[in-house]
């Protein structure tokens, strides 16, 4: 049972990419003063600021008593949670290479052990991307240029050393409301002001119902939230390596079900990139909970 909070959270992550694509069609369709109101500076703020809300409205008693009582180091590792992974990252993820930024990154810092046959895994799992990036219509973002590919670079980084993070603060016992609340909206606020600076106010006023119904209710009460809690049970549960290729499985998700609801194509390049990667993700299998980090 506990294998399928690992497998939830790979679902659940993979869902959020169709949707967000399925609201940005839905926005360019109907376009307001020549603008798609479906952006990544609006969707993102208001995802992650619900997702703060959300988790530090549950438990505000536990959250004030824990603050005043944290160590210094303890408060270090909750601000570097909130600025890698609730701003820096999302900026620019690139999910082809953080598996084995995670995964490494761990081994050295963690002193966890990688699992049997790692290396077949993700050798498989990175040969699928190349394949679906190569020969079908592309599983990740276009590195075309120096910048971009720096910028993906600098979201791994920040990916990795953030799942470290949160792995090591599972030892604190600490509540969500601190560990997931604070930390997304201080990122949500910090990231909020750098667009209101950047866009001005008018970028986040351009409501419509399906908007609201879309952004906040799916995308973000459901889909965010959902992925959030999820992540923080399989961190709790799981090493740093099997969240890490929960999160290469969402891959597979993402792309089957763009094609059922989305209608995209499925090509053989991109069949066989899902191929390797399903390989690689169950041939080193979903052990047991793995210790907790001494």
């Amino acid at each position: 049972m506990t294998a399928l909070v690992l497998i939830g959270y790979s679902v659940v992550s993979g869902l959020r990419s169709t949707v967000l694509k399925g609201l940005q069609l839905q926005g360019a369709a109907h376009a307001i003063a020549g603008e798609n109101p479906i952006s990544f500076c609006n969707v993102f703020f208001l995802s992650q600021l619900m997702i703060g809300l959300a988790l530090l409205v549950a438990e505000p008693v536990d959250v004030g008593r824990e603050i005043d009582g944290l160590r210094p180091r303890v408060r270090l590792a909750i601000a570097a949670d909130a600025f890698l992974g609730c701003f820096l990252a999302p900026l620019a993820f690139y999910i082809a290479l953080t598996l084995p930024a995670s995964a490494l990154l761990a081994l050295w810092w963690l002193k966890e052990r990688l699992p049997e046959r790692f290396a077949l895994s993700l050798a498989l799992i990175l040969m699928g991307l190349v394949v679906g990036r190569v020969f079908g219509s592309g599983l990740g973002m276009g590195m075309d240029q120096l910048p971009g590919l720096l910028w993906a670079l600098l979201a791994v980084i920040a990916t990795a050393t953030r799942n470290c993070l949160r792995r090591q603060l599972v030892a604190q016992h600490l509540s969500r409301g601190l560990t997931g609340g604070v930390t997304n909206l201080v990122g949500a606020l910090v990231f909020g002001l750098f667009a209101l600076l950047i866009y001005g106010p008018q970028h986040f006023f351009l409501l419509q119902l399906w908007w609201v119904v879309g952004v906040i209710v799916i995308y973000g009460l459901t889909l965010s939230l959902g992925t959030e809690i999820l992540r923080q049970l399989s961190n709790a549960r799981f090493s740093v390596t099997q969240v890490a290729f929960a999160g290469s499985a969402s891959v597979m998700v993402t792309v089957l079900t763009a094609a059922a609801v989305l209608h995209e194509p499925l090509t053989p390049g991109v069949l066989a990139s899902l191929g390797l990667i399903l390989l690689g993700v169950l041939q080193r299998h979903l052990s047991g909970p793995s210790p907790s980090p001494s």
